[in-house]
């Protein structure tokens, strides 16, 4: 902004005689307040002063009152009168005076709003160029507001007054320092708009939309410097906020909720600044995940069947190998994940948990070493016993996993895809399972038993992210947006998942959520993640479904007793799973290993629905209650567990709810001692409400 920069110790120093002081116009003063005025002016035109060397000797004569022979102390009263009199029409004028100025500030402020909405609807739009033009508009605007509001710097000199006039000048400084990063940004990304799929001054001419993609990766590498410019502004802004404290205002104005406004404009402030901080190596570290500069990246892909539920989101149906230079994806190959299984010649026996429905196994295969939740703990196992199988590169830089759901999701924005070979996939809804059209096919080339030998079964895998990806970069770039989008939520909801060897990238992709890590928790807070693994079932987790109730208590000797209820629903009847019959088999009895982590330190009190006692031990700084189950075909399932959690907050309940990869999402009904609130889970939550 074109103006001297206005803080609130620049104001509370300034002497109204100096030449710095603002000027400020001449109010227009309504005829009751000119009148007052007047009368004033009249008094004090009736008092008289004559030297003297003592009270005694002074007259003073107003109104026709002759105060020559009151006492001292009366002298004194009348005196204050008079004083407090003058004082009274001085504020009374200051006070009209403020209100004129504070109503037009008002307007400016509602227009200036107005102007704000518009720019983010055209934001929205992806039309950057007018996006920056109502961004300068705002700027302006704010020139004018913060014109106005120096007229009321009198203000600092007011006892009371002055909190609120130095609140509005951080206010103006937080808003200052908001438009020039939201300035600086526009303009880091304007020379790229049409390729970032903006409307840009310039249509983009490149070539291909894979050259559309190799751009943004240098565009990211070309921006990153900027970032700590932006950071910085970011950072003032959550500074100058902090510093107005939202207890010195009313909860409501009318039907402006005030308090809350201020203290939402504080945290978003704080998390953006926070965000910006923290997501930056990820945007330094991804075009070199992406094979920028001509550097080609080799990942394996595992396709997590999640309709086969394991603890990492599903069984390892199949692999692929692919390439990615400058952000263009080729693949290599794509195979069963039993035919990678047949190259693995270790002989680790079977974990007891697995071989306990797996009875056909003695060895650790490949498809099932997903056995943690914890992803990375998994892929760590995973890639220990990969590495040196023969015929298997030995150069990879990363797994990435993705099941059904992420699938499903690109294709709803895409539409249909063609898959040379195999046939054509959509996401419409099959009544055949009642499920999208990609996932019965799906099922029916990889699992559907047949009388002859089916080469390359499950080496769809390859061809479907080619065509996926052959058609993502021939979309327009209206579906962009859309794209991200199913993409960030596929992320958060970790359906797709990564893991790398280069530690900085591993680290990126924990900052960005991206990892399927679970920590345990901070701070003291209650901690539940449910971790089920199908261990013979079909596909059964394709229609089961459950619900979780949460009843918590208030600690009590620093612990909280809670109550974990879980309801488990298959409401369609079985398949005929019979080899003879040759038919898809994708609904049977679900034989289920389920795992409650909870803080480290809980103690089990009571758990029920289990087919034998369930087991407590430590794992990874958790507290874990093991177990099995069984669900059949049109039945419900119900486990209960009560325990108690160390837990010192008095004031609120604070719980993170885990989400396992590979479900879509879940109802959790939480009843804090007694009020109840039902959450839908479709990513990590953190659930807050007073005890």
């Amino acid at each position: 902004m074109s103006k001297k920069n206005l803080t609130a110790q620049d104001s509370e120093f300034i002497d109204p005689n100096s030449p710095d002081f603002p000027e400020t116009a001449e109010p227009e003063l309504d005829p009751s307040t000119k009148k007052v005025l007047s009368s004033i002016s009249e008094k004090k035109d009736t008092i008289t002063q004559e030297e003297t060397t003592s009270m005694d000797t002074k007259e003073m004569k107003l109104s026709g009152f002759d105060l020559k022979n009151l006492t001292r102390k009366h002298k004194i009263i009348a005196g204050v009168a008079i004083l407090t009199l003058v004082l009274l029409s001085i504020l009374g004028t200051l006070s009209v005076y403020a209100y004129g100025v504070a109503s037009q500030m008002k307007q400016q402020a509602l227009e200036s709003t107005q102007v704000g909405k518009e720019a983010y609807d055209l934001f929205k739009t992806q039309n950057l160029p007018a996006t920056q033009e109502k961004v300068a508009e705002i700027n302006t605007r704010l020139d004018d507001i913060t014109t106005t509001y120096q007229k009321l710097s009198f203000m600092s000199y007011i006892p009371f007054a002055n909190r609120y006039y130095s609140d509005g000048l951080h206010g103006l400084a937080a808003a200052d320092a908001g438009l020039t990063a939201a300035t600086k940004a526009l303009n880091a990304v304007s020379p790229y708009a049409d390729v970032l799929g903006f409307s840009g001054d310039q249509p983009f001419q490149g070539g291909t939309t894979e050259d559309r993609v190799k751009i943004i990766l240098e565009t990211l590498e070309k921006i990153s410097p900027e970032l700590d410019s932006i950071g910085e502004d970011l950072r003032i802004v959550g500074s100058e906020l902090a510093q107005i404290d939202p207890n010195h205002y009313p909860e409501k104005v009318g039907d402006i909720e005030v308090r809350a406004m201020i203290e939402q404009a504080q945290e978003l402030a704080a998390g953006a600044s926070t965000s910006l901080t923290e997501y930056r190596p990820v945007l330094q570290q991804l075009p070199s995940v992406a094979g920028a500069n001509g550097e080609t990246k080799k990942y394996l892909v595992l396709f997590q069947n999640d309709n086969e539920l394991r603890p990492t989101g599903g069984f390892l149906t199949a692999y692929a190998i692919i390439n990615i230079t400058d952000g263009k994806v080729e693949a290599e190959k794509s195979d069963d994940i039993y035919e990678l299984d047949q190259k693995f010649t270790k002989t680790e026996p079977i974990p007891e948990e697995l071989g306990r429905y797996l009875t056909t196994e003695r060895y650790w295969n490949l498809r099932d070493m997903n056995i943690s939740p914890d992803f990375k703990e998994s892929m760590d196992k995973f890639y220990e016993s990969y590495t040196g199988i023969k015929g298997e590169p030995d150069n990879i830089d990363g797994i990435i996993a993705v099941d059904t759901h992420f699938l499903t999701s690109l294709m709803k924005v895409l539409g249909p895809v063609e898959v040379p070979g195999y046939g054509t996939f959509s996401a419409e809804n099959d009544p055949r399972c009642d499920c999208p059209e990609i996932i019965y096919v799906l099922s029916e080339i990889i699992t559907k038993p047949t009388p002859y030998l089916r080469d390359d079964r499950k080496g769809i895998l390859g061809p479907l992210m080619r065509a996926l990806l052959s058609k993502a970069y021939a979309a327009p770039k209206q579906l962009w947006p859309e794209l991200f989008a199913e993409g960030f939520a596929s992320i958060a909801g970790r359906n797709v998942q990564f893991y790398f060897l280069d530690e900085d990238h591993q680290a990126a992709a924990e900052l960005a959520q991206a990892a399927g890590r679970m920590t345990p928790p901070k701070n003291g807070e209650d901690f539940l993640a449910i971790v089920n693994a199908n261990l013979g079932g079909a596909k059964s987790n394709l229609f089961v479904t459950y619900d979780v109730e949460q009843v918590v208590s208030a600690p009590v000797n620093g612990r909280i007793e809670k109550t974990v209820e879980i309801t488990y629903k298959n409401p369609r009847r079985a398949d005929n799973c019979s080899l003879e019959a040759g038919l898809l088999c994708l609904n049977s009895t679900l034989r289920d290993w389920t795992r409650l982590y909870i803080p480290q330190g809980a103690e089990l009190v009571e758990a029920t629905g289990f087919n034998e006692e369930a087991r407590v031990y430590d794992e990874n700084g958790f507290t874990v209650i093991d177990g099995f189950f069984i669900l059949e075909p049109l039945g419900t399932a119900k486990l209960s567990f009560t325990y108690t959690v160390p837990y010192e907050n008095e004031e609120e309940y604070v719980g993170k709810v885990w989400k396992q990869g590979g479900l879509e999402t879940f109802d959790v009904l939480f009843d804090v001692t007694g009020g109840q609130e039902l959450v839908t889970v479709d990513k990590d939550i953190t659930y807050t409400t007073p005890f």
